[in-house]
This record gives structure tokens, C-alpha cells and sequence, in this order.
């Protein structure tokens, strides 16, 4: 029920009372008043339904809209502009209600008001989702509309100030929630909260620091921050503000880093390069044609591929260059393995800038290696995405679920010996890599690790090889391959190889389920494996992608 009271009289009756529903009394869960015209009243009701009243002369609702499936928490009109309205529901949704462009006002009734124009409102509203269906429930647009409020100027720094901290409380809290128990069970609407809060975090980090590169450089953080542990929101908006951001910041710097030759590891480079025995090496195949892959290539022996990528955006001589990576993504957050290989005990994992990675691990010498390694790079930073092509021979088996990961390393990188069981497809963009593989058959001789989160790893160092401990091991047959620019290398399912990196090196790789592995996803890339393995409660907060088809930039 709605009761409206005289203050002025002495009588403890309201002079009005009015239902929200003919049928049944529907509880009321908020009110707002019109800010210009006092006499038009907004009402939630525990059943969804927004109703609007005309309070001089109705005792029923001139105007009845479907809100929500769920209970109205709150309702407000926009302060200044008073046809816009904001809901928010028990669902966890948020809704902006906006006139049609180029609508007029209805004219029915004395006021002309939009809100008064019964049945003629819906026509003239469009509803944008501010925030989606949620796991809880909002149950104020407050704060929303204060961010939003157009008189920005009675908007301090301290206000903007105290949200930030407010907001950063609700990241943590979400964050706390992503890293209790497994990363593949947590609810994706809960990653879905981790972007919006991240979004709201970004436009107040550039409104406080609009002033200051200081302000860009925390909002590309926040972006980045949402884009790796949350999920795709608003058609990819994290994203483009993130690759906004990063192109002004890179304007802004007022000289370009010189990017300078490593003569050092030019001229050493051919020490790192082992010995090789040409009946081991694998098979080189010039295109071969979809018939040929799909009958005598695909799932019976791995193989190297040349001029499958010469027509890659990547592979011209201007592109995925270190300064064009800086351009592209300098300022940009991304997660790196910190080691020469998982299965290492001091292997870690942290975040850093792409130009912080580019200083500290490719251009300068340092005893500890760092590796962007299996991460899903192009779906963080489409831009280069576009330099890269899916190759075809990904799409023969019957899974469409292709993930393309990338590697940026030095040299000296190394992925131990394992096995995926999933078609992969390494695409070499700069630099070359050493590689070894192994059969299925030999699987045996190989050692792989008893423990269930590492079972498709070696314990073999495949280069240094502890012999008392895997006698078996230089029995295995093998094959090998340096794998350089501009060469593809297809590796069957279940084969196990063994990567290290001769050069600074930027590698992309496909991989796509096999035929008989539809009903399983990729395998688990080797920064969720180690994690797992310290942690077991401890998901990797980085989602690298499974493997199928995969490419690498690596500088190794």
C-alpha cells in the first residue's frame, strides 16, 4: 500500500491510500519522487513492476512496466535529467531506462510527462543493462549514479577518492571468491563481476589521475586486471580502452627506446646449439595440401611445415619486431613464468608490463629466466591477434574449440619433456627453438611423474640426463628439429617434446582437439600444472588457455 499524509492536518489518517495491484496487496520496496514535479511518484514492488502515479488526483497507477522477474530494490530518476530512470533488482541487475531518440513525450493527461502516458511509456523507453544478472543481488544505484552524474565538478577528489578504496575492497572480496577451490568451478559470473568492478576502477583511475600519465598507467592495470581474471564484457570494452590507453602512453613518451641488437648473444648463439644427428631429423614438407595433411600427415608423425606463414601480417619485416610489441602492448599487464622451466622448485609466477618483461628479461642478461609462456596473449590484446592466422590444417578435426596461446622469451627457455592430447601446431614468428620428440610408445622409458597433477611430464632432463636414475632413457628413439622464423612444426596428439629456445624468440601456437578426444578440452597448460602442484587448492590465476593450436614469438 501507498499512503500519502497531510502534515499539516491534526488527523493521524493518510488523505490518500492506494495498491499497487487491483488483484493483491504487493509490497512496496522503493519510492522516488520526479525531481522537478513532486507530484510524480516511481514505485518498486516486491513482484518487479515499476509503477507510476500521479499523486493530485489517482489512486491507481498511471503507469505499470515489468522491471524485473525479481524484487525492485531500489529505483531512482537521473537528478537533472528527470525522463531517465535506474532500477536496480534482487537478481543483481541494473537497469537504465532511456527515451527513444527522437521520441517526444507523450501528451496524454495534463502534464505531458513521459512518465504519465500510461501504456504509450513502453513504446518510448529503451532499457540499457548497466550491469548483468549477478550473483547477488544490488540493492542500491547510489553510487552508480554518481559516477554518472553529470555536475562532475560537485564531485570531489576525496569522493572519488573514497569509491576507488570502496571498489578495491569489492575486487579483493571477489578475488578472495575466484581463488577458493578450483578454477574451473567458480562461477563465470563471479569473473563476470571481477570486469565490471575493474571497468568502474579504470574510469575512476583516469578521472583522478586525469591530470597525470600516472592515472593512464592505473587504468591500463585495471583493464588488464579484468581482462585475465574475469570474463568478456560490454563487446570487448576492457579491451578497447586498454589498447587506447596504450597508444596515448606510448605518444606521450617523449623519446622512443632505441632498440639495439644483442651482439653478445648474436655471436654466442651457436654454442647453445646441440648436436644433431641427420637420421633423427624431422621431416620438412613445403605446404603440404589439405589432402596430403589430412591422409598421410595429420595423427601419424609430426612434421615441419615452410611457407604456411609467409603471408602472416607478423612475418613482414616491419612486424613483431621488440619495438613493435612495445608499441602494441608496452603498457599493457600480463602474467610471466619466472624460471628456466616449470617443473623447477624456484619456478613462480608474476605480473609485469610488457615493457618491464621486454627490460628485465629480454634485453638485459639475467641468471633468472622469465617466460610469457602458453598464455592466451591474443585474446587479452587483439590488435595483434591481427598479424597472425589460424592455419586451415586446425580445422580438420571435429572440435571447434581452437586456442591460440603465445611465447615471448629469451634464450634458454625450456618446456620439458611432456605430452598434450591435442593436435599442435608451433608457429615460429622470431627467433628458433631446439626440439625433440618422442613417441607414445616409449612413454615407459620416458619417467614420467607418479604424481596425478604432472602426468604428463618427464622427470628426464632431456639434455642432462641422470642416467643411474633413468637407465632406460638413451634407449628411447627420438626425433629432432631447430625449428626457425618462419616454419610451422605439427606435433600429433599424445607425442611427447622437449622445447628450448636458442634466441630471443616470439612463438604463437594452435591447438585443436583430436577426433578421438571430442569430448575432452585441451590439456593442462604447464603454469596450471605447477601451480596446482604447490597449491592443490590454489587455481591458476592466470587461466592460461589448454593447448591445441599455438604460435610463439620467442627471442630465445
Amino acid at each position: 500500500m501507498i499512503k500519502l499524509w497531510d502534515l499539516r492536518s491534526v488527523s493521524e489518517k493518510p488523505i490518500l491510500s492506494t495498491s499497487l495491484s487491483e488483484d493483491s496487496e504487493v509490497g512496496v520496496t522503493s519510492m522516488d519522487r520526479h525531481p522537478f514535479q513532486g507530484h510524480i511518484v516511481a514505485v518498486g514492488g516486491y513482484d518487479g513492476m515499476l509503477t507510476v502515479y500521479d499523486m493530485r488526483k489517482a489512486q491507481t497507477p498511471v503507469t505499470v512496466m515489468e522491471a524485473s522477474d525479481n524484487c525492485l530494490n531500489d529505483l531512482r530518476f537521473h537528478p537533472e535529467r528527470a525522463d531517465h530512470l535506474f532500477t536496480a533488482s534482487e537478481s543483481g541487475a541494473v537497469w537504465h531506462w532511456v527515451p527513444l531518440s527522437g521520441k517526444n513525450p507523450a501528451t496524454g493527461g495534463s502534464s505531458g510527462n513521459l512518465w504519465l502516458s500510461g501504456d504509450l511509456a513502453t513504446q518510448q523507453l529503451n532499457i540499457k543493462e548497466i550491469l548483468p544478472t549477478l550473483p547477488l543481488a544490488v540493492n542500491s544505484v547510489d553510487m552508480y549514479l554518481k559516477v554518472r552524474n553529470n555536475s562532475a565538478a560537485q564531485f570531489s577528489e576525496t569522493d572519488f577518492s573514497t569509491l576507488l578504496l570502496k571498489i578495491d575492497s569489492a575486487l579483493q572480496y571477489v578475488w578472495e571468491t575466484l581463488h577458493t577451490g578450483q578454477w574451473k568451478d567458480v562461477d563465470p559470473e563471479w569473473r563476470k563481476l571481477y570486469s565490471y568492478f575493474s571497468l568502474f576502477k579504470a574510469l575512476l583511475c583516469l578521472e583522478l589521475g586525469k591530470d597525470e600519465d600516472s592515472g593512464l598507467v592505473n587504468a591500463i592495470t585495471a583493464c588488464d586486471m579484468g581482462l585475465i581474471m574475469g570474463e568478456p564484457i560490454l563487446d570487448g570494452l576492457l579491451s578497447n580502452i586498454a589498447d587506447s590507453l596504450n597508444e596515448k602512453l606510448w605518444k606521450l613518451s617523449e623519446t622512443k627506446r632505441a632498440i639495439q641488437e644483442n651482439q653478445k648473444e648474436e655471436e654466442d648463439s651457436n654454442e647453445c646449439y646441440p648436436q644433431m644427428n641427420k637420421e633423427n631429423f624431422v621431416k620438412t614438407v613445403h605446404v603440404p595440401s589439405i589432402e596430403t595433411f589430412l591422409l598421410d600427415i595429420m595423427d601419424e608423425k609430426p612434421v615441419v611445415i615452410t611457407g604456411a606463414m609467409d603471408f602472416w601480417p607478423a612475418m613482414s619485416e616491419s612486424r613483431w619486431s621488440v619495438d613493435y610489441v612495445r608499441k602494441v602492448a608496452g603498457y599493457r599487464t600480463v602474467p610471466i613464468e619466472i624460471g628456466s622451466k616449470y617443473t623447477d622448485d624456484a619456478w613462480s609466477q608474476s605480473l609485469t608490463t610488457v615493457n618491464e618483461f621486454i627490460d628485465n628479461y629480454i634485453l638485459t642478461s639475467n641468471a633468472t629466466a622469465g617466460y610469457l609462456a602458453q598464455y592466451q596473449l591474443f585474446q587479452q590484446i587483439p590488435q595483434l591477434k591481427k598479424d597472425i592466422l589460424v592455419p586451415d590444417y586446425c580445422y580438420l578435426g571435429t572440435c571447434d574449440d581452437i586456442q591460440v596461446n603465445a611465447w615471448f622469451g629469451p634464450r634458454g627457455t625450456i618446456s620439458p619433456l611432456h605430452y598434450d592430447p591435442d593436435h599442435n601446431f608451433l608457429s615460429q614468428v622470431v627467433g628458433s627453438k631446439y626440439i625433440r620428440l618422442y613417441s607414445e610408445e616409449v612413454t615407459a622409458s620416458l619417467y614420467p611423474h607418479e604424481q596425478h597433477l604432472l602426468f604428463n611430464t618427464s622427470q628426464v632432463d632431456v639434455e642432462h640426463p641422470d642416467l643411474e636414475k633413468f637407465p632406460l632413457f638413451p634407449s628411447a628413439p627420438y626425433l629432432e628439429t631447430i625449428l626457425e622464423s618462419g616454419s610451422m612444426l605439427y606435433i600429433p596428439p599424445r607425442m611427447w617434446h622437449y622445447v628450448r629456445s636458442l634466441s630471443t624468440s616470439f612463438s604463437r601456437k594452435e591447438l585443436e582437439s583430436p577426433p578421438k578426444y571430442t569430448n575432452a578440452k585441451c590439456s593442462i597448460r604447464a603454469g596450471e600444472r605447477k601451480t596446482s602442484a604447490m597449491n592443490p587448492t590454489q587455481p591458476n590465476p592466470y587461466k592460461t588457455a589448454p593447448r591445441v593450436a599455438t604460435s610463439s614469438f620467442d627471442k630465445s
